[in-house]
């Protein structure tokens, strides 16, 4: 994308909403665009990812960036979560040094965290944007009921009450559409974080049963040493 060109173009949502204007934009080491600045109408700024814009002829699309944002979490878990099964059966089949088992594990580890916590925050802003739409979906509703009532008094000419439900019509389907694809977001990141968290529940309670059948192993071919003794003795094992 030549981002040269599509400076000063008239943005537009997915649903051919204007959005406002792009006035700038930010590369990075790659020579990629790493993040546009729109100009809104009310003269306030939004800065979206550089995968959120595509290009058109005579104007820019903003893409759904939650759903961008939400499938690149979801990604990143699903590929730290292989690393992990990776390195634990590396560490199973003794293929790996403690080390370095160790190390990565702790990278690993991390990363995980990071992503829940982010995954935590995106759903907590989709819980947001999704109470903002439902909001938005009674107010039209709300209105144009009030706009029927007048319609049957006569404060409205016909005119003026078909121009304005040809409006809010075409809003409230964008709106429930809105609303049907946050939902779907969310449930999807819910369950990730479900899935996430019972596959980490089972991992640690697995990990905690292999010690204790190794200490009760190691009790057996020595049963007279102490616990902690034999506690020792096996973390020594492990790491061998």
């Amino acid at each position: 994308m030549d981002c040269s060109k599509i400076l000063g173009l008239p943005v537009k949502d997915i649903y051919e909403r204007e959005v406002g204007t792009l006035v700038g934009f930010e590369i990075d080491s790659r020579g990629m665009p790493s993040s546009f600045f729109i100009m809104m109408p009310s003269g306030s700024f939004l800065k979206v990812d550089g995968e959120a814009v595509e290009a058109g002829k005579e104007y820019v699309v903003l893409k759904n960036f939650w759903k961008i944002k939400a499938e690149s979490l979801i990604r990143g878990i699903e590929i730290t979560k292989r690393r992990i099964e990776a390195l634990e059966k590396l560490r199973q089949d003794h293929q790996i040094p403690t080390n370095v088992y160790d190390e990565l594990k702790n990278v690993y580890t991390k990363d995980m965290v990071e992503l829940n916590n982010r995954v935590v925050e995106l759903v907590s802003e989709l819980s947001k944007v999704q109470e903002e739409l439902k909001n938005r979906l009674d107010m039209l509703t709300r209105i144009r009921s009030i706009n029927r009532v007048q319609l049957s008094t006569g404060e409205v000419d016909e005119i003026g009450y078909k121009a304005a439900e040809t409006m809010i019509e075409s809003n409230l389907d964008i709106t429930l559409l809105e609303i049907k694809e946050t939902e779907s977001l969310l449930a999807r990141l819910k369950n990730l974080k479900q899935r996430v968290s019972h596959e980490a529940t089972v991992s640690q309670r697995s990990s905690f049963i292999e010690l204790l059948r190794a200490i009760n192993s190691n009790k057996q071919q020595n049963p007279d040493s102490p616990l902690v003794v034999r506690l020792q003795s096996v973390m020594q094992s492990q790491q061998q």
